[in-house]
């Protein structure tokens, strides 16, 4: 009988022992939690404001960007194709914030990165699945918070205004100052690309009229041909060299062999990149297999 009091006396010892060490470390991890909502870029930071930089571009030479972060949770975009004239893209709409308070989320962005990390005088551009870019580049994905002070001179026609629907999501407003287009070199987009290779097999033009692939940097649409209907479509860069295709259509004529147009459509649905060589296109698949082969010819 002295043995199981004895046993019973340590057993309540222990567990009285033990309860305020819980309770305490319950209330550590409260206190810690309630501090993390309390200090992050939302609560902390003075993120209002207008940012600016050069970011990465696939088909030319950067993408001048500047984002302005409003009080009302509303944003503006304005970006410019270096290289490509002196068009500039105008895109407004609102932002949420992450969990965690330091990630912003751009909710009206479609098929390209719409989440920007929050830091001290900076926004930086995060990759489609909300992770931060690596990598060579990865610098340069950021952009930089304008003084109060800082101001710039801009000349813009305001009579010379149009509305262009990107990827038929995405309503932007394009302020047209003069056009200066990039000469001398094959871009990706506004060359036309005549179809070289389908999976690896040579493709024999049967027509007058040569199978091409020719994208729109003004409007994120493609147009292309492949020896009887119209395709037309959209086309997204998440990243430099990455891009997707996507709501692609086909005119329905009646064609004795459609062949090449099926299983064109079926490649572009798994192109993940792309690869510029002098004057050649090549098409890669999620596995970096050439799924494509083009040759400028214009």
């Amino acid at each position: 009988m002295n043995k199981i009091l004895l046993v019973l006396l340590s057993f309540l010892v222990l567990s009285c022992q033990q309860q305020p060490k819980n309770n305490v470390e319950a209330k550590k991890d409260t206190i810690s939690s309630a501090f993390s909502e309390m200090h992050n870029a939302k609560t902390s930071l003075d993120y209002i404001g207008s940012y600016k930089g050069i970011l990465p571009c696939a088909d030319c030479e950067g993408l001048e960007t500047e984002i302005v972060i409003n009080e009302n949770d509303t944003y503006s975009i304005k970006r410019r194709y270096q290289g490509k004239g002196f068009r500039v893209f105008v895109q407004k709409g609102n932002f949420i914030w992450n969990k965690e308070g330091n990630v912003i989320i751009l909710t009206n962005v479609k098929n390209e990165p719409n989440q920007y990390f929050v830091g001290e005088n900076t926004l930086t551009q995060l990759d489609l699945s909300g992770q931060k870019i690596t990598g060579n580049l990865a610098s340069q994905y950021i952009l930089s918070k304008q003084s109060n002070n800082s101001t710039t001179a801009e000349t813009i026609d305001e009579n010379s205004t149009s509305t262009v629907d990107l990827n038929n999501r995405i309503a932007t407003t394009t302020v047209i100052k003069k056009v200066n287009p990039a000469i001398g070199k094959f871009t990706l987009a506004e060359t036309k690309w005549k179809l070289a290779s389908l999976n690896n097999v040579a493709i024999v033009q049967k027509s007058k009229k040569v199978n091409f692939l020719k994208l729109n940097s003004k409007d994120g649409r493609f147009i292309a041909y492949m020896g009887c209907n119209s395709i037309s479509g959209s086309y997204a860069m998440p990243m430099s060299t990455k891009i997707v295709f996507s709501n692609a259509v086909m005119t329905r004529m009646a064609c004795p062999d459609m062949t090449l147009e099926t299983d064109f459509l079926a490649m572009l649905e798994n192109v993940a990149s792309y690869k510029i060589e002098n004057d050649r296109l090549l098409l890669f698949s999620e596995r970096t297999k050439v799924i494509a082969k083009f040759t400028a010819i214009k």
